[in-house]
């Protein structure tokens, strides 16, 4: 410990419980230009500025209570009495019995960080005049900036896991959100200096495309739909799924030319498209293009776009703003990528860019839905959208999985189409209607169908409306079998059509029961899961098959059983409280480093289900992932197989209609929406009613509790625990397809992360509401079953 203290360049202060001074190392006599034996026994307060010394009262305070003061900026006092910034973080100390007896500071010198910042400001400035200058002086700059800023973003993070005043996490979140606009328009500039000094370098590693176009387009849907535009993502049927390249310089590139088109674009749509131009057994030649019914740009101006920190002319600044390197930078990635960049535009008839790239293909493997997919083939559907380019698209991927696809633009003529095909004896086996259409919109198209019993369409509805609840509730009272937001991914597209058809269950008719399956060897499972009806389904099911099941419920927990054990399996809950599930597995992957033990197999449980929480699995060290609620099938098929699970992906989706006509009769209710939709909850139990009767239980004697905690945590203002309650009330809602209380919770969820204290009592309300509707449901249901 004295090597550290000696060699640590931050200040390290160790001081008693009443702030005098005990230990001073070698970088708190550089930080503050006093010697060891001059800070040894001074108050603490005498390195403070008087406007200042109200911190040591808090850290006083925090550690005797055991308690670590979170990374803060304040002002500290060097020999000369000169004032500097610096950051500071506090923790108790302890004797060998565990007693608190003072506290010590980390101090870090932040003046060549102001310095540096201030420096940048004059630099650029003077810059303006000297390209090469300028180019030089980003390179070295912006790596210097990027450090702090990452420190500041990392830190801030950590603090904002904390418990702490709404004012204070307010003021976080701001410091957090903008540093994260600094950090890009740093990594902006850092990569125009490189591609100016020559020192840009593309990495070549295997990734899917087809997925990373779409999530270019996922992430400024919410933009589009905010300016009443289309976004359309058509990617041709015969696109490579893996291709090697640079996913994140791609996904750049795309980013920026579409976000361009949706800032220049009040009305119509911007359209983004893949086509294959040359596909060989090793590589394949496409074009990649964005396009948009926006303002254009006049001829002269098409060459000076692609200069940086240029836009056509000023009023496009105050119009609507950015720095102008976006097309600048993409037009030198696309030049990385061997392509060249192009446009054609005319002013106020929109944009079209495009370039060609050529990538390799990986060894060819098999897409994990072509199995199902085929099961389409022959299928029926018709296409209704007002926009030409969506429904082109969407007629063109169905046409791909064998589907006779037509199209219509409006909802009467769609009405039309379907009462001829019905009158045929030829009726559509599904139709796919978009929402927001102009005179008869996709809501009264649905409920036409479902009003005249001669239409046996199934009708899924699409939208690209950002109000997910609003539009939930609409489509279940509509009577739309799922629902979709676009653009719409292929994969989303895929779910909702087998969902809709149920063509997934074909896979599934001859499948065996939950526990119907052939012997496996016992494993020794650690499940570490802080929901109790969670756990003991879980626990249940996994001992009914032989398998010892040791419980953890918190992350923290966790750590202590693995130390103590040895197991096949971890099955790690991702949120859970005080330790989250990210963190146990990191401290779990450096205790099996540290003692050289053998990897051990973790599966991650959670509700999460999105691609960007399937990395932060991975990148902790997880090797599979299990979406909630739970398919049990699933989860038997993981823990007793004896190869590891790279599998990252949710859970496919079940079909709604997959009902028995036992089933039938316990739904019986004269609402049109159902609280909880049993027979989608029962498939996932392979049709296991007494342990679906087993979870109600536990629904019934947990929820009260949890709606108990979240009223008594708004009352106290602790918004981390009306967070977790919330989210942990949602996971129990989803075991039974329970949408109204799914959506009650996860928006209350939403207002407690976002501490939106107005909006908090209502959705409280709202979530009662739904739960008192639930139970009644619930409980009529294991009645009917007993």
């Amino acid at each position: 410990m004295s090597a550290v203290l000696a060699s640590c360049r931050d200040a390290i202060i160790a001081c008693s419980s009443d702030g005098v001074v005990e230990e001073w190392n070698r970088g708190a006599e550089e930080v503050f230009g006093i010697s060891r034996d001059s800070a040894l026994g001074e108050s603490i307060t005498r390195f403070i500025p008087a406007d200042r010394r109200d911190e040591i009262d808090r850290l006083v305070n925090e550690s005797m209570a055991g308690r670590a003061v979170a990374h803060y900026e304040t002002q500290r006092l060097r020999s000369g009495g000169e004032s500097f910034p610096a950051a500071v973080c506090g923790f108790p100390l302890r004797d060998a019995a565990g007693q608190v007896t003072g506290f010590a500071t980390i101090e870090r010198d932040l003046t060549d960080r102001v310095r540096g910042a201030q420096a940048l400001r004059e630099a650029l400035a003077a810059a303006e005049s000297a390209s090469q200058t300028k180019s030089r002086f980003l390179a070295n700059v912006s790596h210097e900036l990027r450090t702090p800023m990452n420190a500041i973003m990392g830190m801030t993070s950590l603090a904002l896991e904390e418990q702490m005043q709404p004012e204070l996490r307010d003021c976080l979140e701001t410091i957090r959100d903008s540093a994260d606009t600094m950090v890009n328009l740093i990594n902006d500039v850092l990569d125009l200096s490189r591609f100016e000094c020559d020192e840009f370098e593309l990495e070549e590693v295997e990734f899917e495309f087809r997925d990373t176009i779409e999530t270019a387009s996922k992430v400024l849907g919410a933009a589009a739909h905010a300016k009443g535009i289309e976004l359309v993502c058509r990617i041709a049927p015969d696109t490579p799924e893996l291709v090697i390249g640079d996913p994140a310089r791609m996904r750049q590139v795309l980013t920026n030319l579409i976000g361009n088109a949706v800032k220049f674009t009040s009305q119509g749509h911007v359209l983004v498209e893949v086509s294959p131009l040359v596909t060989e057994s090793t590589r394949c030649r496409m074009r990649l293009s964005v396009s948009d019914t926006g303002i254009g740009i006049n001829e002269k101006d098409q060459v000076r776009i692609f200069a940086p920190f240029t836009q056509v002319d000023g009023s496009s600044i105050r119009n609507y703003g950015g720095s102008g390197l976006g097309l600048a930078i993409t037009r030198h990635l696309v030049d990385c990528f061997g392509s060249k960049l192009q446009v054609e535009s005319e002013f106020g008839r929109g944009s079209h860019f495009w370039f060609d790239i050529t990538l390799p293909i990986p060894e060819k493997k098999q897409a994990k839905s072509e199995h199902v997919a085929d099961q389409l083939s022959g299928l029926s559907a018709l296409v209704v959208d007002d926009n030409t380019a969506s429904r082109s698209a969407l007629a063109e991927q169905l046409g791909a999985w064998g589907m006779n696809a037509d199209t219509v633009d409006s909802g009467d003529e769609a009405l039309r189409k379907l009462r001829r095909s019905a009158d045929a004896g030829n009726p559509y086996d599904l139709a796919i209607i978009d929402a927001q259409m102009p005179g008869m919109d996709g809501f009264s198209v649905v409920s036409h169908i479902e009003g005249e019993r001669t239409i046996k369409t199934k009708p899924i509805l699409m939208s690209s409306t950002i109000d997910r609840l609003e539009f939930s509730r609409r489509c279940a009272e509509a009577g739309a079998t799922a629902f979709v937001s676009k653009p719409i991914s292929q994969s989303q597209l895929f779910n909702a059509v087998t969902q809709a058809t149920g063509a997934a269950a074909l896979e599934g008719e001859s499948r065996l029961g939950l526990y119907d399956r052939p012997h496996a060897a016992p494993r020794r499972v650690l499940l570490v899961e802080d929901t109790p009806a969670n756990r003991k389904v879980v626990q249940r099911v996994l001992q009914r098959r032989g398998h010892e099941v040791i419980v953890a419920v918190n992350g923290s927990e966790a750590i202590e059983a693995f130390k103590s054990g040895v197991y096949d399996l971890v099955l790690m809950d991702v949120q859970m409280p005080i330790m989250d599930g990210l963190q146990a597995t990191e401290a779990i992957r450096d205790l099996e480093r540290e003692e050289s033990r053998q990897p051990t197999r973790i599966l991650a449980m959670t509700a999460h289900n999105l691609r960007g929480d399937r990395e932060r699995c991975r990148r902790a060290g997880m090797n599979g992932y299990l979406a909630k609620p739970l398919d049990l099938a699933e989860l038997l098929d993981l823990v007793e197989s004896e190869e590891d699970s790279p599998r990252m992906e949710p859970n496919p989706t079940q079909p709604l209609n997959a009902r028995t006509q036992g089933e039938m009769s316990a739904l019986d209710n004269p609402s049109p929406t159902p609280a909880a939709d049993l027979p989608t909850a029962l498939a996932r139990l392979r049709d296991d009613k007494g342990l679906l009767c087993d979870m109600i239980g536990f629904f019934l004697e947990d929820s009260p509790r949890l709606r108990e905690t979240l009223r008594e945590s708004h009352q106290a203002g602790d918004y981390a625990t009306l967070h977790r309650t919330a989210h942990s009330l949602k996971g129990l809602a989803a075991n039974f397809d329970a949408h109204a209380a799914i959506e009650a919770a996860r928006d209350l969820e939403d207002a407690a992360k976002n501490e939106e204290a107005d909006a908090i009592p209502a959705l409280l309300d709202r979530v009662d509401n739904t739960c008192d509707e639930l139970v009644p449901f619930l409980e009529n249901y294991r009645k009917q079953s007993k």
